[in-house]
């Protein structure tokens, strides 16, 4: 199994927002990827989808790079995508879900009906991209709409796992690779050091999941390794193969 990271753009974000409560200190770098895994099946699965370039104009990301050309650099053409995981229902997890016209959809009921029902009056649903909530309703009736109820497996190597805290449904994914296990955080710990300090983001949907969220990645971690959601200090573990894509190291 090959994994590989697409780095969609970058941004600049004050400290305190990606630590919680911290004071002080300079501004923070962050990193957008999607994951591109090869081998799990046969065809490439994807976590998460990377957005569009008006997205990125209008959140501050910057030397934005299109999904469809860095899968194009892998030799893949989003036609050929059949299963995308998605973390969680955020702007830039999910969009442009029409990018991918041959895709299911896998992603935890929870944040489903969070973002499309109960919470839909409320700030947080500014974090999703609106025209991408409006395409569930059309990807459920044509069933490409696969809503997870907690932990589910997805391939026999590829499962997630439902942790919840950043929003009611974050789920982690979690990849077997022969002898090697390697866990895509995602924004469960958006930089290494939210789980090293176990300190969230401001972005917080429940506190107490948030923390057991940490405790699980380390649990499943213990027998491998993991990689966290938008720290560009881990793709200095990672194996540069094009311009903005990087290659898990099988021994990560």
């Amino acid at each position: 199994m090959d994994i590989f990271a697409c780095i969609v753009g970058r941004s600049q974000r004050q400290r305190h927002y990606m630590f919680h409560l911290a004071h002080g200190g300079d501004d923070v770098t962050l990193v957008y990827p999607f994951w591109v895994v090869v081998g799990a099946s046969k065809k490439p699965i994807l976590v998460d989808t990377g957005f569009a370039s008006d997205v990125a104009q209008a959140h501050g990301v910057t030397s934005y790079v299109d999904p469809s050309e860095m899968l194009g650099l892998l030799g893949f053409a989003p036609s050929d995508v059949e299963t995308v995981v998605v973390s969680h229902l955020h702007y830039d997890h999910f969009g442009v879900p029409e990018r991918f016209p041959n895709a299911a959809f896998a992603v935890q009921r929870e944040d489903v009906d969070y973002y499309t029902n109960r919470g839909l009056n409320h700030p947080a649903r500014a974090l999703a991209d609106a025209k991408s909530l409006d395409a569930l309703a059309g990807l459920r009736s044509a069933g490409r709409l696969r809503e997870v109820q907690g932990d589910s497996s997805i391939t026999q190597d590829l499962r997630v796992v439902h942790v919840g805290g950043h929003t009611p449904g974050m789920q982690i994914v979690v990849c077997e690779s022969g002898a090697s296990r390697v866990v895509l955080a995602c924004d469960a710990s958006h930089f290494y050091e939210n789980l090293e300090t176990h300190t969230p983001t401001a972005l917080i949907h429940d506190y107490e999941d948030y923390e057991h969220g940490f405790d699980t990645i380390s649990q499943l971690a213990a027998s491998g390794s993991w990689l966290p959601g938008h720290d560009p200090r881990m793709l200095d573990r990672l194996e540069r193969v094009e311009q903005n894509i990087y290659r898990v190291p099988k021994s990560t």
